[in-house]
């Protein structure tokens, strides 16, 4: 196979992003389809869409971390998460503990095990909050307290964007060495 080629299954991905993108509305390459007045709207919804999915999936990957750091301190380091999952006391941990813990809860008890960094916590506070007010609001440019904003920046902004995935590097990068050693 030559390096360019595509792979059947890339194949069939990439036809089924090219139809899901048609049906959300959110293939911008051919924006031009569009009545002219709609354009514009539909390319800040695009944008919209895209950022309000990797706050959400950031957050989403934060939390499972703080989850394999919980479940390391409770069940030991060398535990298996497949292997734990076999076993009605992990079910019961994860059903009744650690769904049950907001993100906030969780910083609070990996900060009882080991102390986190001030820049960190910060951040995942500012996360917290992001989330929240583009998970909880059709317009959070409109909440008085949840402002679509990272650090200072409109979030849904180019340097907004930039800014937000540089720091949750370095938060991913924190919390999976405390969650797997790495």
């Amino acid at each position: 196979m030559m390096r360019n080629e595509l792979t059947t299954q890339q194949q069939r991905l990439v036809r089924e992003l090219d139809e899901i993108v048609v049906r959300l509305r959110m293939n911008y390459r051919e924006i031009e389809e569009y009545e002219p007045a709609e354009r514009t709207p539909r390319l800040k919804l695009v944008r919209d869409h895209l950022v309000r999915g990797e706050i959400v999936l950031a957050y989403t990957l934060v939390d499972e971390f703080f989850n394999a750091i919980l479940c390391r301190d409770f069940f030991g380091r060398d535990s298996s998460h497949i292997r734990l999952w076999r076993t009605k006391r992990f079910k019961n941990f994860n059903y009744f503990f650690l769904e049950k813990l907001s993100l906030m809860e969780k910083l609070a008890y990996v900060r009882a095990i080991r102390e986190v960094p001030k820049s960190i916590r910060r951040d995942l506070e500012q996360l917290n909050n992001l989330r929240n007010g583009v998970a909880h609001a059709f317009f959070p440019e409109n909440l008085r307290s949840a402002k679509p904003k990272w650090k200072g920046l409109d979030i849904f902004s180019l340097d907004g964007v930039k800014l937000f995935v540089e720091d949750l590097a370095d938060i991913d990068d924190y919390l999976g060495r405390r969650a797997f050693g790495r």
